[in-house]
């Protein structure tokens, strides 16, 4: 054979290596759970940017 032989990757292979890495939670679950982290990130971000110029207006407020 001219051609290398690869191991064929089953659903059971898959499943175990899934298992492996993310525990119980399949490779779907584990991928919305980082996206809904990482838009919580940033909400977290915008919220601290928000208040810090809602405090810098409240200073310039009462300096005048």
């Amino acid at each position: 054979m001219d051609t290398p032989f690869y191991k064929r990757k089953t659903k059971k292979d898959k499943e175990r290596r899934n298992r492996e890495l993310y525990g119980n939670h399949s490779a779907k679950h584990v991928r919305i759970q980082e996206h809904c982290q990482e838009n919580h990130l940033q909400n977290i971000i915008k919220e601290k940017e928000k208040n810090n110029k809602h405090i810098k207006d409240k200073k310039k407020d009462k300096k005048e």
